[in-house]
């Protein structure tokens, strides 16, 4: 009897769930996502296509959070649709995220991991996931930490391959100031600087639509619909979940259905369908289906200031490609801890400019999410949080001080010719934090609001399967689902929670 299985956005986890779940003849598979449907690369939007173009915003949902920021003229605008306002940029196409982000293909770590454990989620141990890390891409690096053969491609620039000069100073002066430099940043070591693992072929981003859903196009049993909105599912009295209402008012009865549709997306569906903190469904009288108090909540993501850089033009030579190398460190320094903090890459993105992207990848602080309506096309309420803990804000300053000596040494000193931004006159730890919270951006990497965890605990949505408790029939399986941010880009840990829920779902779901 074939099982038809509905999966509620194709973004980074819900092309791979198509794709592989998808591979079972007696699964009918069909998945919907709210953005267009670029069926081969011919049609690929070139925006898309191209792995060096980052920050561009044609195709994505316009979100923007609630975090406060000051208006002021020198702060960086990329990535930025007004200044007053945090984006929270979210990929509104086939592959979603993974179809517009900076191809970064940094992998979770052992203590990202342990972090999940320690919360109670005993089957995502470091060595439970290492082998859908592997299986996902196809690492020339080869060894025991990388898998070869799979469907995403890794790629990374060296010196005898392409590694600009800007990006091999920036390496020089990372060692120069006493960090590490490792030939693999997916390796065994964690703190250091060196080429930055990319998910990219011949310039294309393999995103989940390119990687996953591309080989699987002509399966029978796999349909596609793009410029679809998902509503809400439908459940039966018991709360088994049995269908799913489009917005156009089409219903698509299943036996499964899986949200795929972020950390944004899905808890939205969840609430809408009455899935959710009975305060909001109660506000909006949407039928109480379950209460879980978590839909929304434990938001976490990576806050970020660009340092900006004038350069010399002719030194720094072509912008593209704009991104190749990374320094992972500790906040006090290359000799304070092993504990990776903070992340710095150098881009270039316009003529004249360098930017350094600066991000805190292991906060404290937490936000929240909620509907503010029936209709879904309303705009979520987000609150990122960003630096409302104090010891995110003392730790980003202490990074940008330690960035600063990494720009201003002599390896860099043919290229950078001034600070920009926060700007030479900002000194002191106040003007730091009054800059920081002035400037604050996000990476959006938002996980957590749909957090996985055991049943009746505070901020638990899903169980360690991506079921959703107290329901039938349904799962979340995305960068929602993580119960803890890892401290690094998201978009491969999301593929591999993918990868291995996908075998859960193949085996009965």
């Amino acid at each position: 009897m074939t099982r038809r299985i509905v999966v509620c956005g194709g973004g980074s986890a819900g092309g791979v769930l198509a794709a592989r779940l998808s591979e079972d003849p007696g699964n009918s598979v069909t998945l919907i996502e709210a953005g267009p449907d670029y069926r081969t690369p011919e049609e690929t939007a070139p925006e898309v296509l191209d792995a060096d173009k980052i920050g561009f915003t044609t195709h994505d949902w316009g979100y923007t959070s609630t975090d406060e920021v000051a208006e002021a003229d020198n702060i960086p605008m990329f990535g930025k649709v007004k200044k007053e306002s945090v984006p929270v940029l979210r990929g509104k196409v086939i592959g979603g995220s993974s179809s517009v982000n900076g191809a970064n293909a940094l992998r979770p770590t052992p203590d990202d991991l342990a972090r999940w454990t320690g919360l109670g989620n005993d089957r995502w141990s470091w060595d439970q996931v290492l082998p859908y890390l592997k299986k996902l891409e196809d690492d020339p690096a080869g060894g025991e930490l990388h898998g070869t053969g799979g469907p995403v491609h890794i790629e990374r620039f060296t010196e005898s391959s392409g590694l600009r000069p800007v990006q091999a100073a920036f390496l020089d002066a990372c060692a120069q100031a006493g960090h590490s430099v490792h030939e693999d940043m997916n390796g065994a070591d964690q703190l250091g600087a060196g080429p930055l693992p990319l998910n990219r072929a011949n310039g294309i981003r393999q995103s989940s639509a390119i990687a996953y859903l591309g080989p699987a196009r002509g399966r029978t049993n796999l349909t596609v619909l793009g410029e679809r909105t998902v509503d809400r599912v439908e459940f039966t009295k018991d709360a088994t979940a049995r269908a799913v209402l489009l917005t156009d008012g089409t219903r698509l009865e299943a036996d499964l259905i899986v949200l795929t549709a972020g950390s944004i997306g899905s808890p939205s569906i969840l609430m809408r369908s009455g899935v959710g903190p009975r305060r909001i469904l109660d506000e909006l009288s949407i039928p109480v289906v379950r209460t879980l108090e978590g839909v929304g909540r434990n938001l976490r993501d990576h806050p970020m200031v660009y340092l900006t850089y004038q350069v010399d033009e002719e030194a720094v030579g072509e912008l593209t490609p704009p991104l190749q190398s990374v320094l992972t460190f500790a906040a006090g320094g290359a000799d304070s801890g092993d504990v990776v903090d903070l992340h710095a890459v150098v881009l270039t993105m316009e003529p004249g400019e360098l930017l350094v992207p600066l991000v805190l990848y292991r906060p404290y602080s937490l936000g929240s999410m909620e509907i503010v309506s029936r209709d879904p096309d309303a705009a979520p309420r987000i609150g990122l949080g960003l630096f409302e803990h104090p010891d995110d804000l003392r730790r980003m300053v202490s990074g940008i001080r330690h960035m600063r000596q990494i720009m201003e040494s002599s390896p860099l000193r043919k290229f950078i010719k001034a600070e920009t931004w926060p700007g030479p006159a900002v000194t002191t730890d106040a003007d730091l934090v009054h800059a920081v919270l002035q400037g604050k951006n996000t990476c959006c990497h938002a996980v957590g609001t749909c957090a996985m965890g055991g049943e009746g605990t505070s901020t638990a949505v899903v169980d360690q399967h991506g079921k959703v408790h107290g329901t039938d029939g349904l799962y979340v399986v995305d960068a929602s689902i993580m119960p803890d941010i890892p401290a690094l880009p998201t978009n491969t840990t999301t593929m591999m929670l993918a990868e291995r829920i996908a075998d859960d779902l193949r085996m009965g779901g």
